[in-house]
């Protein structure tokens, strides 16, 4: 199992970033992102969805076969802008929906669909998940 701990530490070089600002990202301490990645622990499940959501592609992760030749890496900025969303209370998380959907209305050519092709309208902005208790 030294194999994920070593693909986990690839694809946190891919997105340049420190071990520690990966367990940040990964809501764990830096001792524990070490472990995972000297193949000493396993990341759960929990984790491995974390870390998706900033970029790194599990199924290379767990099974050395990557799930496509996109690049689905994001940016420092957009980490940086992921982290301070995930930080936000509810306002917060309103206050940016409402904000990046005014740019897309403002904005609509510059725009890019899923598929990353130019949209001819700006999709409205989803509102923000709620959590549940």
């Amino acid at each position: 199992m030294r194999m994920i701990g070593h693909r986990l530490s690839m694809e946190r070089c891919r997105l340049g970033l420190s071990a520690s600002a990966f367990a940040v990202l990964g809501g764990v301490d830096a001792s524990v992102q070490e472990a995972f990645e000297k193949g000493a622990r396993h990341p759960d499940a929990a984790y491995l969805a974390t870390m998706a959501v900033i970029g790194i592609d599990v199924l290379y992760v767990v099974t050395g076969m990557p799930t496509c030749t996109e690049d689905l890496s994001v940016s420092r900025e957009e980490v940086s802008l992921l982290r301070a969303y995930r930080t936000s209370d509810d306002a917060g998380k309103k206050a940016a929906h409402a904000a990046l959907q005014a740019i897309a209305q403002a904005f609509p050519g510059d725009m890019l669909s899923a598929s990353g092709a130019r949209a001819s309208q700006p999709a409205a902005a989803a509102a923000p998940p709620t959590e549940t208790a």
